[in-house]
């Protein structure tokens, strides 16, 4: 049997154990973070050093490639992939002047299918594209395509990224089209509409 001085000893412990349990569950989690700190950050802090920072030769900083005018070649590439690949009337040509990134996986045959990563465009509904450059170096260029549809079209206007890349084909350079992306805004709520 259990006297009541047992039970009252027994009783006292509980609330003590109370009270001190939070604590020693943050003492444990404080524990367990510096572990982890120590485990899984390195333990030199000082910056590394490059064969670059060791050397003593100067430094060679990056140098941006020179805007040029866009050339009329990369123009007519631009216009042309509107009228094929776009358009979805002469996928051989749009293949001919769609660059790899374009391209892809897909073989000649499945692009010929027509389900290509190009965005269409009803053009019977089209009445002008403007075009805006972004930039244009030697070798590559961003244009801005507007899209705008005839009067009483059922079609949006839309506005896409065009981007031309100059490549090297059996020796001979040429442009090609490297990328077609919509220019999408975020729309964003007005308050009481």
């Amino acid at each position: 049997m259990v006297s009541r001085a047992q039970e009252a000893r027994g009783t006292g412990r509980a609330p003590a154990l109370k009270r001190w349990a939070p604590w020693l569950g943050a003492i444990v989690l404080a524990a367990g973070v510096a572990y982890a700190i120590v485990a899984f950050f390195p333990k030199n802090h000082a910056a590394p050093t490059s064969a670059a920072a060791a050397s003593s030769a100067p430094a060679v900083t990056p140098t941006k490639p020179k805007k040029v005018p866009l050339s009329k070649d990369a123009t007519a590439v631009a216009r042309q992939f509107l009228q094929t690949a776009v358009a979805r009337t002469d996928l051989d040509a749009a293949w001919k002047i769609s660059g790899p990134d374009l391209r892809g996986p897909l073989t000649h045959a499945q692009w010929m299918t027509g389900n290509i990563p190009v965005v269409p465009y009803p053009m019977a509904s089209l009445a002008v594209a403007r075009f805006k450059i972004d930039y244009s170096y030697a070798d590559q260029a961003l244009l801005e395509v507007a899209l705008l549809p005839k009067t009483g079209a059922k079609i949006k206007p839309q506005t896409f990224y065009l981007g031309l890349k100059k490549v090297r084909t059996d020796g001979k350079e040429h442009w090609v089209v490297d990328n077609w992306v919509p220019r999408s805004t975020t729309l964003v709520p007005i308050p009481g509409n």
